[in-house]
């Protein structure tokens, strides 16, 4: 009997070192799965400080699917009205798609220092590592030299709540920053007859304004 409990202690205690050892190997591998990868987190105080030695990279819409939708329609009609009816909703389509991208450029053109910019069209971010980058002059950028300081990306997409149309800011992992970082901006609280009368365009307002809250926010934090 004293043979058996001497031989059974020895195996209790290492099952107990076994069990030691794997519940340490998963608390290890749990806190090196939850380091950002690629250096970059979503804590709002350290995202905007990354930002403001960053690119913001503003994921402009091209409405590919609707304007080849609506030229495939237009191309196969034999009714002239509704032809008529199509390639009208088709220019007017291509021509929303244009100035939103002219208006957005200029805007952040006059409108926003905070940290560089680049942009890329969204049928190009299947893959961010091969899209293709562009200045606000439309000159092409190599991904490796944005690459080398960190990298936010801006998406026109609506909101989670209301579905209100919004710009989002997300980091290069394409994590959303929450708050209190500056984040969402939405058509509220903007004086459309004010707009009007000032003689600004929504796009310059709207930039303007995240420019300057990246600003009150990054002094709070510092």
């Amino acid at each position: 009997m004293k043979d058996f409990r001497s031989s059974v202690n020895p195996l209790i205690t290492r099952i107990q070192i076994y069990k030691l050892l794997i519940i340490t190997v998963i608390s290890i591998t749990a806190s090196i799965w939850s380091l950002p990868v690629c250096g970059q987190m979503t804590t709002p105080s350290y995202s905007i400080k990354e930002l403001r030695e960053g690119t913001l990279v503003i994921r402009f819409p091209t409405y590919t699917s609707k304007i080849d939708t609506l030229t495939a329609m237009a191309g196969r009609t034999k009714d002239p009205k509704n032809k008529e009816r199509l390639e009208k909703e088709l220019n007017k389509t291509i021509q929303e798609r244009d100035t939103l991208l002219a208006d957005y450029i200029e805007a952040f053109k006059t409108k926003y220092d905070f940290s560089k910019v680049a942009y890329i069209f969204d049928y190009d971010a299947r893959n961010l590592n091969t899209a293709t980058y562009y200045n606000l002059d439309g000159e092409r950028i190599a991904v490796a030299d944005l690459s080398e300081k960190p990298l936010f990306y801006l998406y026109f997409e609506g909101t989670a709540v209301d579905a209100q149309e919004a710009l989002v800011v997300y980091n290069r992992n394409l994590q959303k920053i929450p708050a209190p970082f500056p984040n969402d901006f939405i058509l509220g609280g903007i004086n459309v007859l004010f707009l009007k009368i000032s003689n600004k365009k929504f796009p310059s307002w709207r930039v303007g304004r995240m420019n300057k809250q990246f600003y009150k926010y990054h002094a709070e934090v510092e």
